[in-house]
């Protein structure tokens, strides 16, 4: 028998985290050396994407722990 719930709330942590590493990837490699302001924010939005997606994911689907 599957935990669904946990299982959902598993992916959907796990999609967080990517998002956040994309966004924190597009200010660092896609933004200019002017818009300093813009990729310091955008990095933080990505930073707390990510850490919301791990503390999502962070918990056993399967109930194990």
């Amino acid at each position: 028998m599957t935990n669904r719930s946990g299982w959902a709330l598993y992916f959907v942590g796990r999609g967080l985290q990517l998002f956040g590493l994309l966004l924190v990837a597009r200010a660092v490699f896609m933004s200019s050396g002017t818009e300093l302001r813009a990729m310091l924010a955008l990095t933080g939005f990505g930073a707390a994407f990510f850490v919301g997606g791990w503390l999502l994911a962070r918990r056993d689907p399967e109930g194990l722990s």
